[in-house]
């Protein structure tokens, strides 16, 4: 359902941004004038970016212009420094980064320093959709720039779940555990919805755990990752798709995989586990480790280990995903809420357990990482807060009056999570993550309205270059719902016996938080 990684090809030439000698003059000032791709005077070889970036600053200017195909940018008044030039081309209809570089530009009074600007491709791969499931197991590919559904995958009597989509250099894959009529379930296949590729591939050994599923556009292989039920020691076994699935056991490592989470990119692999209880469906650490994946029998070599603790972060590894730099983006959901006991995870409800001094918690972080699991960033992350009750609740039989609150504020739920719960789609610089979670109201005694929990189904988008985040398409539950959300524990005004459930009036629905 997620995993792009973008191919890196340093050595490739994107463009030339030229900066052009200009007569001198008696100023005391100095100017920069740069000519962009198109014009008789740059070098370009890429036809799809139609506007370019150029922003040049140094510790006492930061200036940003834009232009087009053949245009001109010019800075001029500039005093004799040295500058930092950044350069970035746009594909605009995808709303696509196509390729970036910077020079160093030493500004001389009267002149116009020569320079060229290298642009380097962004990426040869990236996402095209946005692919995601709902609470009942349905699969959906939603385009990436209009937001538009695509196709939607229905969970079927034969099917007993789909998992792991991926998009890949060929197309969209997926991983789906078939049943028959009696609920016996098949060994899982992995399938490409390519309209030219309709061809299965059937997992090996129907007796083991299936974890995750990761494409790794770096070697175009697509790994999935699984342990069999008799190896207490939960060894690592990958399959890599190539003409057909092909078992490559990891010997000499012990990986304590439970419902776990996997990213590669090479040699790197990642994976995240419960540091207590490896039976535990809750991962709270990931790991780093290198294997050699060129042979059969490839050696692992683990490396480090973190838990969440270590990032000042708590709950759930729900993804991770390995950038085109070699970062790792590792995703975080921190709930207050159990599911429901369901075995194929297809009507998963979650309750928030709401009572009078009891901390509710809806909230997630996307942590940025290094390469060897260093901190870099973490995004999202909200505090505690309290939230309370409007008026007395003198001779109420209910007296609801404040909880503490792990949630984002009203007025941060564009730029904070709820519930992170996938990494749905990847491009340069640029991720998409569904987030479900849930906000509240407390009631108001005074005017014997009720309290509400307001659900979310958001697509986040979160930008690299600056880190910020966004909300990219919220969902009414009448068209998708992340996951079935509800409310264990008392919202409701009760007065000599009778409660206000009944009347529309008595129910809060303006969605600001108190």
């Amino acid at each position: 359902m997620k995993k792009l990684i973008f191919s890196i090809l340093p050595a490739f030439l994107f463009a030339f941004i030229s900066c052009m000698n200009m007569s001198s003059g008696s100023g005391e000032n100095g100017s920069v004038r740069v000519v962009l791709p198109g014009s008789s005077r740059a070098a370009y070889n890429k036809d799809n970016a139609d506007k370019f970036t150029v922003r040049l600053y140094n510790d006492d200017f930061d200036k940003t212009e834009e232009g087009t195909l053949g245009g001109v940018i010019e800075f001029g008044e500039l005093e004799p420094r040295t500058y930092i030039a950044e350069a970035e081309a746009w594909n605009t209809a995808e709303n696509l980064l196509e390729g970036s570089g910077s020079a160093e530009i030493k500004v001389k009074a009267g002149e116009t320093t020569d320079c060229t600007i290298k642009m380097i491709l962004e990426g040869v791969f990236y996402s095209k959709y946005m692919l995601f499931r709902d609470y009942s197991g349905n699969m959906y590919a939603y385009d990436y720039s209009s937001c538009a559904e695509k196709k939607k995958w229905v969970l079927s009597s034969s099917v007993a779940y789909y998992s792991n989509f991926a998009e890949t250099n060929n197309g969209i894959y997926y991983m789906y555990v078939g049943k028959d009529d009696s609920d016996k379930y098949f060994p899982p296949v992995i399938r490409s919805f390519a309209d030219t590729d309709k061809k299965n591939y059937t997992l090996p050994n129907n007796n083991s755990d299936y974890f995750d599923a990761y494409y790794d556009s770096t070697t175009d292989i697509y790994w999935v990752a699984y342990a069999y039920w008799s190896d207490s020691a939960k060894k690592l076994y990958l399959c890599k798709k190539t003409d057909k699935y092909a078992e490559i056991r990891k010997s000499g490592a012990t990986f304590p995989f439970s419902s776990a989470c996997i990213a590669t990119q090479g040699e790197n692999f990642y994976y995240s586990f419960n540091s207590s209880d490896a039976t535990n469906q809750c991962p709270d650490s990931i790991g780093y480790a290198t294997f050699d994946y060129t042979t059969r029998d490839g050696s692992a070599n683990p490396i480090t280990t973190k838990t969440l603790a270590d990032f000042d972060v708590s709950g759930t590894i729900t993804d991770m995903v390995v950038l085109e730099d070699g970062r790792v983006a590792v995703l975080v959901c921190d709930t207050s809420s159990y599911p429901s006991n369901d075995s194929n995870n297809q009507t998963v409800i979650y309750n928030y357990n709401v009572a009078n001094n009891s901390t509710v918690t809806s909230r997630g972080a996307l942590v940025l990482l290094s390469s060897d699991l260093s901190l870099i960033k973490t995004l999202g992350w909200s505090g505690e807060r309290p939230i309370s009750a409007t008026g007395s609740s003198s001779g109420y039989n209910v007296q609801l009056n404040k909880i503490t609150a792990n949630i984002p504020k009203y007025e941060e739920r564009n730029s904070h999570f709820y519930g992170p719960m996938r990494i749905v789609a990847v491009r340069p610089k640029e991720l998409v993550i569904a987030d479900c979670g849930a906000n509240f109201v407390l009631p108001d005694y005074n005017e014997k309205k009720n309290g509400k929990m307001f659900a979310h189904n958001r697509l986040m988008t979160v930008d690299l270059r600056n880190f910020a985040i966004s909300c990219k398409k919220e969902f009414s539950e009448d068209e998708i719902k992340f996951q079935n959300l509800a409310v264990s524990g008392s919202l409701t005004v009760v007065s000599s016996g009778t409660t206000d459930t009944t009347d529309p009036s008595k129910t809060w629905s303006d969605g600001i938080e108190k």
